[in-house]
């Protein structure tokens, strides 16, 4: 049991180790300190060469200005060269340094370090008798020499040919000097290159772990969590900004759908709740024929109430899942209104009201002929409910500037109003009138058959047509619902 708790520790901190290598800001600090090692290596090659070359210069120019001093020296008689031997051996600082003079003819005639025997001297002399100069490195007795070859000239003539060498050594050091320099600063500034390198991807990265923090103590019960970031207006500013705003968003809408769960469950249990009590009183006792039908024909007035919520709540549903209208056809509402008012004078009458319609010209609009029934019945079934027994009740369609965002021109469109003398509604409660299931007052409207569902219903067809839906109305002044759909 312990090795199988050891086991599972080792496999979880291994799991640990391996997301963390993973992670972002050690693959940002891999990425910059691989990037990091490319341009000092390039810098270091380039350091190097540079220097290099540069000390090879410095040499060769003092080996040049050596060879001038002692072609000074020489004397040249009908192509022939003289010289002193001792005067030659004047420049001479140690066994390390080489001076060979060769005739015309590629002999030599003066070796100033017999112990440098070396051929490939030799090989350079035929080039200079050419009027050729060249440099090159040999391996010495006492180490690498750099030796240079000179042609010597009289009246632009070849009399023979100088050679001047010496130790190279001393660059040798200078350069291995410089490659240990660097290769103990090299891995020292990439360590310190990596500290902060993570330093400043950690930094950066903070306010995505905030972030992930505050996602991961968000759901659906507690929205209250906010980053509030302050700081610039940058990626990770913004990034954290939408996330708030995001966060606002679902809050409204998971309250508006809890709002949305907890008054359609009341809503269907009220008429289920009064079809199963009058079942039971129903079945208690014998009754006879008429009583039966009386508790039946109640029973079904509450079981098409049910059928319009569900019908309402379908419907809502289908019109989240797809914004636009079903079907796309040209509608007269010249036409279209006449049939819906008739449909909806008996409800008036029944009510003794006056329903009144007032049409204008060129009322054609785009759309689904049903959702446009559906919408204009619901307002003027509203104001029907609202509206007290002996009140009036006007539709009235006309064309009218349909209000365009700004910097955009406005197109005609078709405004069609319901205005009733009903009770009007209070200011607090216009800016919810549109919300499923809110009633003004929940107990008459429930006794009058209202779902809740009808003004939601109407704003969401008049949205899926690209208009709008509005309301004005104060207490004891009625009520003016106003729609507003592009026209063709």
């Amino acid at each position: 049991m312990q090795n199988f708790s050891y086991t599972r520790l080792a496999s979880a901190l291994s799991w640990r180790n391996r997301s963390a290598l993973r992670s972002i800001r050690w693959r940002l600090t891999g990425w910059y300190v691989f990037l990091l090692s490319c341009v000092l290596f390039l810098f270091s090659a380039g350091t190097y060469v540079a220097v290099y070359r540069l000390l090879v210069e410095n040499f060769d120019e003092i080996l040049a200005s050596q060879a001038n001093l002692i072609v000074q020296t020489i004397a040249i008689e009908n192509s022939q060269l003289t010289f002193n031997n001792d005067t030659l051996r004047i420049g001479r600082i140690n066994d390390e340094h080489l001076i060979r003079i060769y005739s015309a003819d590629g002999t030599l005639i003066f070796n100033d370090n017999p112990k440098e025997n070396t051929p490939e001297l030799a090989e350079q002399v035929p080039d200079a008798l050419q009027g050729e100069r060249h440099s090159t490195q040999i391996d010495g007795h006492d180490g690498l020499l750099r030796v240079q070859t000179f042609p010597i000239t009289k009246d632009r003539k070849v009399t023979g040919v100088l050679q001047v060498g010496l130790s190279f050594e001393d660059v040798g050091d200078t350069m291995r000097a410089l490659l240990k320099v660097m290769l103990v600063l090299a891995p020292g500034m990439l360590l310190l290159a990596s500290g902060g390198g993570f330093f400043l991807a950690n930094r950066a990265l903070m306010p995505i772990d905030r972030i992930t923090r505050a996602a991961q103590q968000i759901s659906a019960e507690n929205f209250s969590r906010r980053l509030d970031l302050r700081g610039p207006d940058d990626e990770v500013g913004r990034l954290a900004r939408t996330f708030d705003a995001m966060i606002m968003r679902l809050q409204a809408a998971f309250e508006q759908q809890r709002r949305f769960t907890a008054d359609a469950s009341h809503e269907l249990r009220s008429p289920l709740t009064a079809i199963i009590g009058q079942i039971d009183v129903a079945t208690e006792r014998p009754r006879d024929a008429e009583s039966y039908r009386a508790t039946l024909l109640s029973v079904r007035e509450q079981a098409q109430r049910l059928a319009r919520i569900s019908n309402d709540m379908l419907f809502l549903a289908q019109s989240e899942a797809q914004s636009r209208p079903a079907h796309n056809e040209l509608i007269d509402l010249g036409e279209l209104l006449p049939a819906i008012v008739a449909q909806a004078e008996p409800l008036a009458e029944a009510r003794h009201q006056t329903l009144a319609l007032e049409l204008g010209e060129q009322l054609v609009v785009r759309g689904n002929e049903d959702d446009l029934i559906r919408l204009f019945l619901n307002l003027i079934d509203n104001a029907i409910r609202y509206t007290p027994p002996g009140g009036t009740i006007v539709v009235e369609a006309a064309r009218a500037g349909e209000p365009a965002a700004f910097g955009q021109q406005q197109r005609p469109g078709v405004c069609v109003q319901v205005r009733d003398s009903g009770p009007g509604i209070a200011p607090e409660h216009l800016p919810h009138l549109f919300e499923r299931f809110f009633r003004v007052d929940r107990g008459r409207s429930r006794a009058q058959g209202g779902s809740g569902l009808g003004l939601a219903i109407a704003q969401t067809i008049a949205q899926a047509h690209g208009g709008q839906l509005s309301v004005e109305s104060a207490p004891g002044k009625g009520s003016t619902f106003t729609a507003i759909l592009p026209q063709c």
